[in-house]
């Protein structure tokens, strides 16, 4: 898959957006559930041998008698996973899906790196299982970025068992799914099903190029299912196109009220629509990335 390196620096002004409390091992400068060590104070808990005496608070000793220890909350990274689909399906479109996917992916894992948010990157969908990495911080970038580069889709693997096998069984706190979603529609649900209980905030990025949101049925005899081989006979150009125009819109709009309802962000991420303005738009508007600095 292609990723233009030099397009990577517009994303540095950004960083992940936290909906919810960071859980990652890596110390961060994201709030977490977690108590002890920190600036922001949590509570009180009754002094213990052994404590750290600097954690006493001397001032409720003397009014009070009682020797109580201060817990603050702790600040942690916010840890992401990466799912790219690498299905058959991926290498249709010019560009291709695959190299979009590919972008988004390299996108994210520099935005979640400068800011040491760590990243696991995986992929699914595909016949050949692909290897997986991932990186604490900016000097990981190259190994994602060369990971990405020299896989290609092709086939059509198992995506459920793919991605159960690659996730493990923690939950992540940001998991972003890439994908056109071609799948049939029991594997679909079960897939954003799998994803839902799998992080605290799943995120779906739907690929999809021009030629599929707007096919030229002009000079077509008939459409062959890349990955299922089942071919639908054109008879009518025009009727042809009003008919798969009304099912698109039927078929996204299915998508998105599903995932609404299990509680994932769903982001269209067309190849039409440049990485640059996908993150600076649709992805900030979603809540997935956001300013570092503050601004609108």
């Amino acid at each position: 898959m292609l990723v233009d390196r030099g397009n990577l620096t517009r994303f540095s002004s950004l960083r992940l957006a936290s909906p919810g409390a960071a859980t990652a091992l890596q110390m961060g400068d994201r709030r977490s559930p977690f108590r002890g060590r920190g600036v922001e104070f949590a509570d009180y808990r009754p002094y213990d041998p052994g404590d750290d005496v600097r954690l006493v608070d001397w001032n409720v000793y003397l009014r009070l008698g009682l020797a109580v220890v201060r817990q603050f909350n702790e600040e942690r990274s916010l840890a992401m996973k990466l799912c790219v689909d690498t299905s058959e399906s991926m290498a249709f479109g010019e560009p291709r899906k695959a190299d979009h996917a590919a972008q988004l992916a390299a996108a994210l894992a520099l935005v979640a790196l400068t800011h040491r948010d760590p990243v696991g990157l995986c992929f699914y969908g595909g016949e050949r299982r692909l290897s997986q990495t991932k990186a604490s911080n900016l000097d990981g970038l190259a190994e994602i970025l060369h990971v990405l580069e020299r896989v290609e889709p092709g086939g059509r693997g198992d995506a459920h068992a793919d991605i159960v096998r690659q996730l493990g069984q923690g939950r992540s706190d940001r998991l972003v799914l890439i994908t056109d979603l071609l799948l049939e529609d029991d594997a679909r649900d079960a897939m954003l099903r799998l994803i839902a209980v799998s992080s605290r905030h799943p995120v779906v990025l739907h690929v999809l190029s021009e030629d599929e949101l707007r096919p030229d049925f002009s000079d077509v005899a008939k459409i062959v299912d890349a990955e299922t081989g089942e071919e639908f006979v054109i008879r009518d150009d025009a009727a042809a196109r009003r008919d798969y125009q009304r099912g698109l819109e039927a078929w996204l709009s299915g998508i998105e009220q599903r995932c609404r309802g299990l509680g994932i962000r769903y982001v269209p991420a067309f190849t039409r629509t440049p990485v640059p303005e996908l993150f600076n738009d649709q992805l900030r508007r979603a809540r997935v990335v956001e300013h570092a600095f503050g601004g609108a």
